[in-house]
């Protein structure tokens, strides 16, 4: 976290401006604008008596203007500025020495104009009820050139929401020239709001947020609780603000809040106020709820609030019951995403009263895509709120240990995702660095969140250096088994693909995206940080009615303009229709059925259906960094990353076609997006392998690949290499992605080299490995120590293999037991009047052979020619092949005769 203090800075304005010694002190934030200008009070010394003064500050033009000086400290707890820094609001908090009394809250407008030395003028009397005031922005003086008809609110806690005018007059002086002038307020306000629990003002969208009481709406939905029409039911509601055109009410949403004595009109539960001026929000201590809000329709209501269970099941809301003190308490809150109609819920149990009595969440805005909430001491929680999914994950990122914690709240202009400290006015940039994801994920943390932490780096931060680098880590550090490496493998390379694809897809074919899988893992589960447990779990909202709560387009002031709240309505009714993703495991069976009629030997190229193009640049494989230690190459005449591949592009073509419901569908693209999406996943799976055999050093950079690459290896490195391989080929095979290409040899071969022959075998039965003609060639013609079983583990896998395979292997394997076999195979095909295969097969004589000397003479015929005029006899001469059937016929004597 980058910190800067704001006092300190402003000073040092101040003293660049002055040549006098500087004595501003006391700094306090009391404001904040929708032009990112903050304003601010600090207490100076003049001839020796102390002032206090009110200013307003821009970080982005780096300006500090005084507005007013009032010739004696004030308790001033919130301000306002109207847009031309004329007029300002403030209120003045006067609290009794008496304890017993309440504290006083009044509210003040002065005029700024130069021509006038303003006085502060009374807004209205003084009140034990919180009062706030802030100046709505964005009116313009378009019909009424000589007027400036500025509007400020004014929040009474448990009463009312006012909205007040203080035009501006263009006056003509005795000299001609033209000077504004003040009359006052207007005495007559519009009340907006009667009574309100809880208010909060968005200034950069001008929104006015409030909770009120209503009588609950009748329901004949059943199984659904029927309320008492006397029993009062807390509704969210939102008016939004315009230039030129009357505010109007946009958002209902009824609240499930804990059960609060007197939250709708009594005497406050808690009895004392908590005077948050950014952003500013009219409540007590009795409901801590905050919302942010986006332009792309997101909108999240934040509730914070400390129970602990009862007994009976039930939960108790911890206010000052000193029973429930004594041992500790639920820190919890909720968020209510609303674009996407579910709920997060998040709980740390068991916390200590003192502490949970302290902590206060603050929220923001993170990267677009997720709402980052900082518990002070104890974590930061990031949840993925993003609006082009459905929410899946969340991460949590442990603090370090500390005696206490600041409150922050978010500030304009000073950056993306800068917060303050409005006790001490630290500037705090929030930032999860990947130092922080990295250390997480290399800690003792559950599964659920080192899988979050792969989907924000491939998904939202395209960080697919630090993804690969942690998915190496994990191959050597399997803290959570074998199950856990594959489910991180299976991840990158669904999260991969879905990324890769959606960045290069067109703006009209991004919606095809939604039937698309994004995840295959991720869901909210408890994550342990540090010492604290936080349990997080997810409900759905009621969807039948949830685009009631926002008001429609067509029903707004201006139907025509959109906005965030056009947008929210968008996706809540699009939430009525969930859309159902592909999932990989139906295209996995797919293809399991279908491989029972894989046969290489009788496919061809030509049958996959694949575009040349691809939507990322791949490197060249021929880089010492992206070098895999074997050929991508595959010597058949065709693999089953074809098939695979194949499966893929019909799979995500049909699901496309059927789910979509477009009749242009077609023309939107289905057939880019599925060769993409393959094209994709090739692209996922070759980087995956990459990450895994860079893990054990296993990068053929300056040494001889493929083959003879695992023949120089050590046998212990060779083994921790084909146990993580392995662990990739069941992350790829069990959600259907192709391999790379020279894969299944190079693995094949390894696990030749580093297990049992039996198991071997077993490998080879459930088609885990692929006997291709090239890895096959080199195991058949390979030199072995013990000869005999080596010969007979040869031939076993000769007979598992196509007949033409392994006729091809048997005429490269320079051996007694391939001799005899291809010339009894000869003459057998000779014999039962087919063709005979043709001569591939090199010229081989056995050591130690005597040539037709070996062969009986004298009156008794020699066998052999006995044999070859019983195959004269079926075959023509050009057909037989004499060296062959001579040479095994030695062969076989020699053997006898040893």
């Amino acid at each position: 976290m980058a910190v800067q203090n704001i006092a300190v800075k402003l000073c040092g304005i101040l003293q660049a401006n002055n040549e006098e010694e500087v004595t501003a002190r006391e700094w306090r934030l009391v404001g904040q604008e929708q032009d990112g200008a903050q304003i601010l009070t600090w207490v100076s010394t003049i001839r020796n008596s102390d002032v206090m003064n009110v200013g307003v500050y821009s970080n982005k033009t780096k300006t500090l203007s005084t507005l007013y000086t009032f010739e004696k400290k004030l308790n001033i707890i919130q301000a306002s500025v109207n847009s031309t820094h004329s007029l300002l609001v403030y209120v003045e908090k006067i609290i009794s020495p008496d304890e017993s009394k309440e504290a006083l809250y009044y509210p003040y407008i002065v005029s700024l104009l130069p021509d006038k030395v303003g006085v502060p003028e009374a807004v209205e009397e003084a009140s034990t009820k919180q009062i706030m005031l802030q100046f709505v922005y964005g009116k313009s003086n378009k019909y009424s050139p000589g007027i400036r008809n500025d509007r400020f609110l004014l929040f009474k806690h448990l009463e009312c929401i006012k909205i007040y005018r203080s035009p501006l007059f263009l006056n003509e002086c005795d000299d001609g020239s033209e000077k504004w002038g003040f009359d006052g307020v207007y005495t007559d306000p519009e009340t907006i709001v009667n009574v309100f629990s809880w208010a909060q003002w968005d200034c950069v969208n001008q929104v006015l947020f409030y909770i009120h009481y209503r009588p609950p709406t009748q329901s004949f939905a059943e199984g659904e609780e029927v309320k008492s029409p006397s029993e009062l039911t807390p509704t969210l509601s939102a008016l939004q603000f315009h230039a030129d055109l009357p505010h109007e009410t946009v958002l209902n949403i009824p609240l499930s809040l804990p059960h609060v004595p007197g939250a709708h009109g009594a005497a406050a539960a808690c009895g004392s106020y908590e005077d948050d001026p950014i952003p500013l929000r009219v409540h007590d201590c009795s409901l801590d709820l905050y919302i942010v809000c986006d332009q792309r329709g997101l909108l999240c209501v934040c509730h914070h609030y400390l129970y602990k269970p009862l007994d009976d099941s039930t939960s108790s809301l911890v206010l000052d019951d000193v029973d429930l003190k004594d041992s500790g308490v639920n820190f919890a809150y909720s968020v209510t995403l609303l674009h996407h109609g579910c709920v997060v819920h998040s709980v740390v149990p068991d916390l200590p009263w003192s502490l949970a009595k302290s902590l206060r969440p603050s929220y923001t805005l993170y990267n677009d895509n997720h709402l980052l909430v900082n518990i002070p001491m104890l974590f930061t929680h990031l949840i993925d709120i993003s609006p082009h999914h459905e929410p899946c994950c969340h991460i949590v990122v442990p603090l370090e240990p500390s005696d206490s914690g600041p409150s922050l709240a978010p500030l304009l202009g000073w950056g993306a995702h800068a917060m303050v400290d409005l006790n001490t006015l630290d500037v705090v940039t929030m930032n999860v660095t990947d130092k922080d994801l990295s250390s997480t994920f290399k800690s003792d943390t559950v599964i659920e969140n080192k899988l979050a932490i792969m989907h924000y780096l491939i998904q939202h931060e395209g960080n697919m250096e630090l993804a690969e680098e942690l998915i190496s880590w994990l191959c050597l550090n399997q803290h959570d088994g074998l199950g856990g490496l594959q489910r991180v493998m299976q991840e990158y390379l669904i999260g991969t693909t879905y990324a890769v694809t959606r960045r290069s897809l067109s703006a009209s074919a991004i919606n095809l995206m939604n039937w698309l899988p994004f995840t295959l893992h991720l869901k909210f589960a408890d994550v342990k940080a540090g010492g604290a447990r936080v349990c997080v779990s997810e409900c759905a909202l009621w969807r039948g009615a949830a685009a009631a709560v926002v008001l429609a387009p067509r029903q707004r002031v201006a139907q025509f303009a959109e906005d965030a709240w056009t947008r929210l309505w968008a996706a809540l009714c699009a939430l009525a229709s969930p859309r159902a993703r592909l999932r990989p495991d139906h295209v996995r069976e797919r293809l399991a059925v279908t491989l029972h009629c894989y046969q290489p030997e009788a496919l061809s190229r030509c049958s996959t259906p694949l575009s040349p193009g691809a939507p990322a640049a791949r490197r060249a494989s021929l880089a010492a960094h992206d070098a895999l230690p074997f050929a991508e190459l595959d010597v058949c005449t065709t693999s089953k990353q074809e098939h695979v591949i194949a499966a893929n592009l019909r799979a995500v073509s049909v699901h496309l076609l059927s789910e979509s419901g477009e009749a242009g569908a077609l023309e939107s693209g289905v057939h880019a997006l599925a060769t993409r999406w393959a094209a994709a996943q090739l692209d996922a799976a070759r980087a995956l392998c990459r990450a895994a055999v860079r893990a054990v050093a296993a990068v053929a950079a300056h040494l001889p690949r493929g083959f003879q690459y695992i023949d120089e290896m050590d046998p212990t490195h060779a083994l921790i290499l084909f146990k993580i391989l392995e662990q990739y080929y069941v992350a790829t095979d069990s959600i259907a992605f192709p391999l790379p290409q020279g894969f299944s040899s190079f693995f094949t071969y390894l696990g030749y080299r580093t297990l049992p022959f039996h198991a071997f075998v077993q490998y080879v039965h459930r088609n885990v490995f692929e006997l291709q003609i090239d890895v096959l060639k080199t195991i058949i013609t390979s030199k072995d120590d013990d000869k005999k079983r080596t010969v007979n583990n040869k031939l076993r896998l000769i007979q598992l293999v196509g007949e033409g395979r392994g006729r091809r292997a048997l005429g490269a394997w320079p051996h007694r037991a391939a001799l005899l076999l291809r010339a009894r195979d000869h003459a057998a095909a000779l014999l039962s009047g087919g063709s005979a295969p043709a001569r591939d097969h090199a010229p081989h004589r056995p050591v130690g052979d005597t040539g037709l000397a070996a062969l009986p003479s004298g009156e008794r015929l020699s066998p052999l020619d006995t044999f070859l005029d019983l195959l004269t006899a079926k075959a023509s001469l050009n057909e037989l092949d004499f060296n062959l059937i001579i040479e095994a016929t030695l062969a076989s004597v020699q053997q006898e005769a040893a």
